[in-house]
Parts: structure tokens; C-alpha cells; sequence
């Protein structure tokens, strides 16, 4: 009587596993495309905000279309620096969106590869000394 609802089945395969194989950086990038085109010609602050992008967490795992995303994105970040407009920055803000910009955008694309590397193995080898082994519980007449 304890718990809810029926007890789950031992065979049970979850279907609802998020793929990250799509942060895996295994492409290699040309360096060329991480270096700003024409740098000496954009201001600090466009500068500023391709440097940010270049050492981003996000950035490890962009391929070669987010790069040039990024390198097309960099004359309208310009542009807006020298005359802000509602316009330029929701167009800059869509297609940063795209890439992982904020918070939000990496939850939506499911962003979370520090957390995974420190989750380690799904199943541990051993279990800690505090805690039940359900298994265990189940083959010896519980539940």
C-alpha cells in the first residue's frame, strides 16, 4: 500500500533520454573562422562581444555554421553600437538565441554538458553505504 500507483516494471526502458551528441565539438573548425574578419575595422565594443562569444562555454561545441553565423551577425553588432535601435538588437538577439545566449536559450536547447561530464556513469559500480538497495529489497520479499 505504500507508494503510488502500480510498481514499476523491472524491464522498464526509459524513453525520454536527452541526446546531447549534438554539443560533442568533434568538428574540427578552421581557426580562421574564430578570428574576427577585418578586426581593426569594428569598434572595442563589437570586439568586446565577438571575445565573449569566442570564450563562451558554448562556443566549444560550434561547428563551422556557427561560426559564420557569428562572423555575418558582427557588422549588424556594429552597426547597432553606432546607432542602438529596436530593430537591429531583435535581430541580433534571434539569431544569439539560436547559438545559447542566455540562460533560458541554453535550457531550451538543452545546453547542460558541465553538468553531464560531473554526473559521470549513469549507474554506479557500488552504491554509497547510506543507501538502500532497492534490488536487493525486492529479491529478499519486499515490496
Amino acid at each position: 500500500m505504500a507508494g503510488r500507483g502500480p510498481a514499476p516494471k523491472e524491464n522498464a526502458v526509459r524513453r525520454n533520454v536527452v541526446d546531447l551528441s549534438h554539443l560533442e565539438g568533434d568538428e574540427d573548425v578552421p581557426d580562421r573562422l574564430k578570428k574576427l574578419f577585418k578586426r581593426d575595422g569594428y569598434s572595442v565594443a563589437t570586439q568586446r562581444w565577438w571575445d565573449t562569444w569566442v570564450e563562451s562555454d558554448q562556443a566549444e561545441s560550434f561547428k563551422t555554421t556557427d561560426w559564420q553565423r557569428l562572423q555575418m551577425l558582427a557588422p549588424l553588432v556594429e552597426a547597432y553600437y553606432r546607432r542602438p535601435g529596436h530593430n537591429a538588437l531583435a535581430e541580433i538577439r534571434q539569431n544569439e538565441s539560436l547559438l545559447g545566449a542566455t540562460v533560458t536559450d541554453r535550457m531550451r536547447l538543452r545546453m547542460n554538458r558541465k553538468d553531464q561530464d560531473k554526473q559521470g556513469p549513469e549507474r554506479p559500480d557500488s552504491l554509497p553505504e547510506n543507501v538502500a538497495d532497492f534490488e536487493l529489497y525486492r529479491s529478499l520479499g519486499g515490496a
